[in-house]
């Protein structure tokens, strides 16, 4: 009785500790990171604390989201390993898109280091292009300048003479004019006998 309820006893430890050694891999496999960066001043933007309510970190087209400080520096959380795409969603400029990947770094033997340290490579990218790890890698923690200011008003066009005839209709009415005008004058120029005989032909 007593060699049964040790076997048992055997038995549940064997279990818990491999229930243990699950839940620490299912933890490492789910460790996540954080990808900082800021915002800086630029011809186009000079004043970055204007996007701090108008811009917003957006990773992987909405999976991840961050605000940006008044100073310019934001930090997304629960990045996982892998790579993704970081842009700054912003209403009034345009800012470069870029390809963030997190691998774990190696040892001097090449194996993968215990404890889930991570490196992380960041490089600009377009859409529509595939990830290259060819192009340079940027520095980290990110420093981010915005590329172009969006302008959705244009300014309204004064009276001008030129756009004036240069437009279709007017050019009609020019020619119509024309007509009425100087083939009567050119019609009186012929000479009557020139113009009795193509009367006649007709």
């Amino acid at each position: 009785m007593l060699g049964c309820g040790l076997l048992i006893l055997q038995s549940l430890s064997t279990f818990d500790s491999s229930l243990l050694l699950l839940v620490a891999v299912v933890l490492a496999t789910d460790k996540t990171y954080r990808v900082r960066g800021s915002i800086v001043a630029s011809d186009i933007l000079s004043d970055v604390s204007q996007l701090a309510t108008r811009a917003q970190v957006v990773l992987n087209g909405g999976e991840r989201r961050a605000f940006i400080q008044k100073d310019g520096t934001f930090a997304v959380d629960n990045v996982k390993l892998g790579d993704s795409l970081l842009e700054i969603a912003s209403s009034d400029y345009a800012f470069p898109k870029i390809h963030v990947r997190i691998s774990l770094k190696e040892a001097a033997d090449g194996k993968e280091e215990d404890g889930g340290r991570a490196s992380i490579a960041a490089r600009y990218v377009q859409l529509g292009s595939e990830w290259s790890t060819d192009a340079p890698v940027l520095a980290y923690p990110l420093r981010i300048s915005a590329s172009d200011k969006y302008d959705f008003f244009t300014e309204r066009q004064g009276f001008s003479i030129i756009t004036m005839f240069s437009n279709p209709y007017m050019m009609m009415v020019g020619a119509s004019l024309l007509a009425v005008f100087i083939l009567p004058k050119l019609q009186a120029n012929i000479d009557p006998e020139a113009l009795k005989e193509l009367q006649d032909n007709k």
